[in-house]
């Protein structure tokens, strides 16, 4: 296996690590996109083990960051975040296509990381696959029986409510600088369920790949979750999903690491490997 150091447009700074079937340029480029200021190794490295694992497979992997995060420069534009990004992708993508000869690519990508490949898959024609980590989900009836049920029998919960209840009832006068705080949103602001619906539709249409993971610290309870949000769409073989239910938001244990690693790679030879 051999990794090699790239910089894309002097700015750019990505690890490319080959396949071991090197010749063969009918797999995808799975192209790693950073989980909000985490750099390209990923939370616990992760990136750099899944590269290798999938390398194993038959497919060439580029971790990267994007401009302002780990060893990549700064934009000196005055672009928004999310528009510097895109184009820092597809910057890569072309990169790659010129200097590597890779002529299709999946984004992969935890929490923002997820944001960003979901929109990749829209936008790109090049890109035929996408695993979002914690990405898009919206609540379903059978969620909110699922989240609520076990706490109407849980004597912690209903000490919870109270204590939270009375907290507000009695609480001091907030501090100038508690105040402030309070005010800022620190959620990432998830799109308009009409407007995934679309782009969900689109993608499936141009037989696109998507496999949605959800862990435990994600609001998803339930395995097909996602597929019950946007039931009127047909997605067939096009969208798989797999929630973790005991691993955490940034795979901390390397046994969850483990059973994220098998499932993407059972994904990525169902759907890739002919």
């Amino acid at each position: 296996m051999k990794e090699v150091v790239h910089v894309v447009n002097n700015q750019l700074v990505g690890v490319y690590t080959e396949s071991e079937y090197s010749t063969d340029k009918n797999r995808p480029t799975i192209l790693f996109l950073n989980s909000g200021l985490l750099p390209h190794i990923g939370p616990y490295r992760l990136y750099v083990k899944l590269a290798r694992s999938f390398a194993k497979l038959g497919f060439n992997c580029f971790r990267f960051d994007l401009s302002g995060i780990g060893d990549s420069e700064k934009h000196k534009d005055s672009r928004l975040y999310k528009l510097q990004h895109r184009g820092d992708i597809k910057d890569v993508i072309d990169y790659l296509q010129q200097e590597c000869g890779d002529q299709s690519f999946i984004a992969l990508g935890i929490c923002t990381g997820a944001d960003n490949a979901h929109q990749t898959l829209y936008r790109d024609d090049r890109v035929v696959g996408a695993v979002s980590i914690d990405g898009y989900t919206y609540p379903t009836k059978r969620y909110y029986f699922n989240y609520y049920l076990p706490k109407l029998f849980s004597l912690s919960s209903w000490m919870t409510l109270f204590r939270l209840t009375a907290t507000k009832i009695f609480a001091a006068k907030k501090t100038e600088k508690e105040a402030i705080f309070e005010g800022i949103d620190m959620s990432w602001n998830k799109p308009p369920k009409n407007r995934v619906e679309k782009e969900f539709r689109d993608f499936i249409q141009k037989d696109k790949s998507l496999l949605a993971v959800y862990t435990a610290s994600w609001p998803y309870n339930y395995k097909d979750q996602l597929s019950d949000v946007f039931s009127s769409i047909p997605f067939g073989s096009n969208l798989q999903t797999a929630y973790l239910e005991d691993a955490e938001h940034i795979f901390p244990l390397a046994e969850d690491r483990a059973i994220l690693t098998d499932v993407v790679s059972n994904w990525l030879q169902d759907r890739f490997i002919s």
